[in-house]
């Protein structure tokens, strides 16, 4: 399963997940296995980040690129709640003061279901 947080600034697993989705400056994409462990990471530019108008779907699309499954931020606008259902990607909000490594074993609960 690969997984997208929103992040501010590149810490790798140690960046704080960002408080908006759609112009967070980047996304780190995680791939986990089927129990949750890291098999491998990347950061990408968020293309949304630094548009006029169109943020998430310039975001939905990169995400859907990467064939993410779930995509993680503080927050999400209502066209987002709207984009990334239609590509098959789950929004969740989790506060924005948690490390990506920290999210991720929270992730395995809310996933699993």
């Amino acid at each position: 399963m690969r997984i997208a947080f929103a992040i501010n600034e590149d810490k790798g697993l140690d960046s704080l997940i960002s408080e908006r989705f759609g112009r967070a400056p980047y996304f780190l994409i995680v791939e986990v296995s089927n129990d949750f462990k890291i098999v491998n990471y990347e950061v990408v530019e968020n293309p949304g980040a630094k548009v006029m108008g169109g943020a998430a779907s310039k975001a939905s699309q990169l995400l859907a690129s990467k064939s993410v499954s779930a995509v993680v931020a503080g927050n999400f606008g209502p066209h987002a709640m709207s984009v990334l259902p239609a590509l098959n990607i789950k929004a969740i909000a989790l506060p924005p003061s948690i490390k990506v490594k920290d999210a991720i074993s929270r992730l395995r609960e809310l996933l699993s279901k």
